[in-house]
């Protein structure tokens, strides 16, 4: 048997085989044996690798071609202009701090260079300033002394509070506000939280424990939650979203209204109108913006308007379906210039206070 491979034709036992493999080719290969099959395979597995090495330093090579992990360049937008300030524009960073909690002065005695101790005594002065955590980030352990005294007029003992803890609650409240603000502030898992304390605070903490800290602090928020639910409904203008949201292994969804003053977040089971009915149980007496989720459409209110940004997206949906010339052309560049001359005014709009 006879097996030979050129630069795009692999020639076994007299049959031809090309970059692609026809059915007749394969049963003709298929009866040759075991090492015929393995040998066209090998040789069509590395004239793909080559090929596909080809097409990466191609700039002509076609799309399909192009490996998966090969960014395109996007130096230019869309527009062809390049990305960034224009040439001459002002720098933006970071401003200086107002208040300096520490000064420190560095000198040198001998050149770092090459060791010559006799620099000159004339200096040039530099101030840089470094933003740090200090050392000394160490829990503290406190063991409170209450006096505990006799009532004769409510006939019971009576003791001062202690202000640095929730009742019957061996952690602080800083301890409490820190856990809270990396679980439902930055969204850490409470594994992580657990890991933080025991590791680089030295703290041993449980994950049951957090938890009925964070059930206590509820029920102490609980009140002001609900005063800005009341403030929410009763704004001018609302925007409601939606995302999916995991309790207990079990796909739940976490809705969102809020403005520029005030934001509510509901977790419910449901996504269309038993949650929004839940939230708007009266008549709403703004302008409400949402996408173009149909749940939304059970809320009786003054007015309402869709987002922005979904409606550029669903004047693209439109598109693929509709002529590119005629009435809907027109009138799908005209709205949507006015959608991006809205947004940029609203961008602009501190100019105009």
């Amino acid at each position: 048997m006879k097996l030979k491979a050129a630069d795009t034709i692999i020639e076994v036992g007299g049959i031809k085989i090309g970059p692609s493999l026809t059915k007749q080719q394969a049963e003709k290969l298929y009866k040759l044996g075991q090492e015929a099959v393995v040998f066209v395979l090998t040789t069509q597995a590395k004239m793909i690798a080559q090929q596909i090495a080809g097409s990466a330093q191609s700039p002509a090579a076609p799309s399909s071609a192009k490996p998966l992990y090969k960014k395109e360049n996007k130096s230019k937008n869309k527009r062809g202009k390049k990305i960034g300030a224009k040439k001459g524009h002002v720098g933006s960073r970071r401003p200086k701090p107002v208040h300096i909690d520490r000064r420190q002065e560095h000198s040198l005695e001998t050149c770092p260079h090459c060791g010559n101790g006799n620099l000159s005594r004339r200096s040039r002065k530099r101030t840089r300033i470094i933003i740090d955590i200090p050392e000394g980030f160490n829990v503290e352990t406190v063991e409170h002394t209450i006096d505990r005294r006799w009532c004769p007029e409510c006939k019971k003992i009576v003791e001062p509070k202690v202000p640095d803890a929730l009742a019957k609650c061996t952690f602080g409240n800083r301890i409490l506000a820190f856990s809270s603000w990396l679980h439902y502030g930055l969204g850490s898992t409470l594994s992580q939280i657990v890991e933080t304390f025991n590791y680089h605070l030295q703290m041993p903490i449980s994950e049951g424990g957090l938890v009925e800290m964070w059930h206590r602090l509820a029920k102490i928020l609980a009140p002001w939650y609900e005063q800005l639910k009341k403030d929410a409904l009763s704004s001018a203008v609302l925007h409601g979203d939606e995302t999916g949201w995991r309790v207990n292994g079990r796909t739940h969804w976490l809705w969102c209204f809020g403005n520029s003053d005030v934001t509510y977040y509901m977790i419910d089971r449901s996504r269309g109108s038993p949650a929004i009915n839940e939230f708007f149980q009266e008549f709403f007496d703004g302008v409400l913006i949402t996408d173009f989720w149909a749940a939304y459409n059970a809320v009786c209110c003054a007015d309402r308007q869709m987002c922005l940004v979904h409606l550029l997206g669903e004047l693209k949906k439109v598109a693929m379906y509709k002529d590119s010339s005629g009435d809907w052309a027109a009138f799908s560049k005209k709205l949507k210039r006015l959608v991006q001359d809205a947004v940029r005014l609203w961008k602009r709009r501190e100019e105009f206070d």
